[in-house]
């Protein structure tokens, strides 16, 4: 078995497709910016309970796990990057009223969504006067 297979559902993105999704993700951020959306990027790697806090057994069996080597704590790989945004507007950005937020990121998952385990989110959730939601 040669050293450079990647696992199961995990895919190079190679240079015409890696352009492709880079042109959507940079459209989808400079419509947002024109809204009054801010960029907010969180880590791809948190601590599990930071990450799992809804209690919600579809996030944990689709979240990568593992220990930290330095403090013993488990870690886990994003599978949504939506818990981590209300987590920044929470705890971080202590502003009055609505936070207009947007973030576009790589998510990884234990098992696969469609042909693939790894793949990008992107959103910018309405305000909650409003019924729609902006997502791609």
């Amino acid at each position: 078995m040669p050293n450079w297979l990647l696992p199961e559902y995990i895919q190079d993105m190679l240079p015409d497709e890696a352009w492709r999704v880079e042109r959507m993700r940079a459209q989808f951020l400079d419509l947002m910016r024109g809204h009054g959306y801010q960029l907010v990027a969180p880590p791809l790697l948190e601590y599990a309970e930071s990450l799992l806090l809804d209690d919600s057994r579809d996030v944990d069996l689709r979240t990568f796990k593992l220990v930290d080597q330095l403090s013993g704590r488990t870690l886990a790989l994003r599978a949504d990057i939506t818990p981590q945004v209300a987590r920044i507007d929470a705890h971080l950005l202590n502003r009055q009223g609505v936070a207009r937020l947007c973030y576009a990121g790589s998510v990884l998952h234990t098992q696969p969504v469609g042909l693939t385990r790894s793949g990008w989110q992107s959103s910018a959730p309405a305000p909650p006067d409003s019924t729609r939601r902006r997502s791609c």
